[in-house]
């Protein structure tokens, strides 16, 4: 391409507009309006559309348990209180991830443990974590990272291994599929976000799925309405629990029927994600400096593609991935990182900053020392992951087009930079 690059001064690559999201059709807005002069703002039970967004979201995962909750990370709490982790307990958690996927087991008083990710998917590495075991581990937290289905077969069989409850972190992967199975329908418990960029969305919320009746109710227990307890809750050792001490978890009445509207697209806008991926990919194939994230090679397996995940090829490159990136930007590409420093390396953690007075670490006798080198496979994706921040999930192939040009154009010119 023979134009000075944007950051040079030149015309910008993208000039088209991403499709825009959350998308909020008239039906969505009809059903807003319909629950806000019809229905309790915040309903105390498994009724109106907060009971018929659980009901549909539980049986599209052939699941036999849905709480309905206010945020994914309150989700991701509950389910591991659900699975029995206690203060002083072990989570093995990813060290590439969102902060939720590790704060909930620090809200349940458990200390996380890290394992190290696969290059090529950016979830855990089954060997890794069988490696980190020990006799307080008693959970596996599993994130879907960008949407990239997570080894749950092998993952599962460590779990039944070693009787640990195993976690699914769906936030980022409403729309995939592992192995023909819907991401959410693998672990003991999954765990939903539905905040505003998320592929299924209620504007702010989050989900939970299971299928025992024990973990279920610890886990509605410590996170719902007495109201909703004394109606629902079988077991005594649960309904002894029934008091105003739970932490209030309830979604918003807007937030499920904007969710509940929205599940009727899902799985068309999880195609439309996939193709234009897939479409994007194929135009950057021979482009230098970058990688594609391959799809996954398992049949019955789907990507779900949150955000479109790249990699950077320093080797290839006269500039630095951040330069790289800044590039990218200013030709109008929505291009970012996402992780950078593995949380294992980051001040709270190393400081050991939760609550104050080093609490969960202070709980065990021989807490993990986090370290440089832990997770040397995390630490690598931290300087050379690249992230489009962008939804496909509709017919944009002039936009996916552009996109495409302005990595051509920068990989081409990056000389200029150097």
């Amino acid at each position: 391409m023979s134009e000075e690059l944007a950051l040079l001064g030149g015309p910008r690559a993208v000039t088209e507009a991403p499709p825009v999201w959350p998308r909020i059709d008239d039906a969505t807005l009809e059903a807003v309006t319909r629950v806000l002069r019809d229905e309790p703002l915040c309903p105390v039970g498994a009724t109106g559309i907060q009971g018929e967004f659980e009901a549909r979201f539980r049986d599209l995962h052939q699941r036999r348990f849905a709480l309905a909750t206010n945020s994914g990370t309150a989700a991701l709490m509950l389910s591991l209180h659900g699975s029995g982790v206690q203060p002083g307990d072990e989570v093995i958690c990813s060290p590439f991830t969102w902060g939720a996927s590790i704060a909930c087991a620090l809200q349940c008083g458990a200390i996380p443990r890290f394992a190290d990710i696969d290059a090529a998917t950016y979830a855990l590495d089954p060997a890794s974590v069988e490696a980190q075991i020990n006799e307080r581990t008693r959970a596996i937290l599993a994130v879907h990272l960008f949407g990239y289905p997570a080894p749950m077969s092998e993952l599962e069989a460590i779990a039944s291994r070693h009787g640990l409850a195993l976690v699914e972190d769906c936030a980022q992967a409403a729309g995939g599929r592992y192995r023909g199975r819907r991401l959410g329908s693998c672990g003991h418990f999954s765990a939903f976000s539905l905040q505003a960029s998320k592929n299924l969305t209620g504007g702010e919320g989050g989900i939970l799925l299971c299928d025992e009746i024990e973990p279920y109710e610890r886990a509605m227990s410590m996170g719902t309405h007495p109201a909703r307890l004394v109606e629902e809750l079988e077991l005594p050792q649960f309904r002894e629990r029934i008091d105003s001490l739970a932490f209030n978890f309830r979604m918003h009445t807007a937030s499920a029927a904007i969710a509940n509207a929205q599940l009727d697209s899902l799985d068309g806008w999880s195609d439309q994600r996939r193709g234009n991926a897939g479409a994007f990919y194929a135009m950057i194939d021979k482009v230098p400096g970058v990688e594609a994230q391959t799809p996954p090679a398992e049949a019955g397996s789907q990507h779900a593609y949150y955000h479109l995940p790249l990699r950077f090829v320093p080797e290839a490159m006269p500039i630095d991935r951040d330069r790289f990136v800044e590039a990218l930007v200013a030709e109008g590409v929505p291009a970012g990182t996402y992780v950078r420093v593995p949380f294992y390396l980051r001040p709270r953690l190393q400081n050991r900053d939760w609550l104050g007075r080093e609490f969960p670490w202070s709980l065990s006798d021989d807490p993990p020392q986090y370290a440089r080198g832990d997770c040397p496979v995390a630490e690598a994706a931290g300087l050379t992951e690249i992230q489009l921040k962008v939804s496909l999930h509709e017919p944009c192939a002039d936009y996916v087009s552009q996109l495409a040009n302005a990595f051509r154009k920068v990989a081409s010119q990056a000389h200029k930079l150097s």
